[in-house]
């Protein structure tokens, strides 16, 4: 009966509009952890497993920053250059890595006129 219940995974199938894992073991999903859980890990000190669950096996993605206004930026591939949607230039610019799945966030509060900002102390 318990050989019925096991399921794990190394990689597998992501959603598309998050880039996650999938849920539920009978679409091959993975086993993923949620807000509970991750509570759970940082009251024990797991914060490099939190950091590998979330980050590096999940869906790291790649972000520019401007470091003057705080905003996304975005790279223009026909000018082969990173540009800030609000100041329209590329000088202030920092790459960071976080979970594609907060930059969805950010983008659906920009559509609600809620205008998140970093604050980059150091680039």
């Amino acid at each position: 009966m318990v050989l019925d219940k096991m399921h794990a995974r190394g990689s597998g199938p992501r959603v598309m509009m998050t880039r996650q894992p999938t849920e539920e073991r009978s679409r091959n999903g993975g086993l993923r952890v949620g807000e509970m859980e991750h509570d759970c890990l940082i009251a024990y000190g797991a914060s490099m497993l939190i950091y590998e669950r979330l980050m590096i096996s999940s869906d790291p993605f790649e972000v520019q920053v401007c470091q003057k206004c705080g905003l996304l930026g975005y790279y223009n591939y026909k000018l082969k250059t990173v540009i800030c949607s609000m100041c329209k230039n590329g000088e202030n610019i920092s790459t960071m890595k976080f979970p594609y799945a907060w930059k969805l966030l950010i983008q659906e509060l920009q559509s609600m006129n809620i205008v998140p900002r970093l604050k980059l102390a150091e680039a």
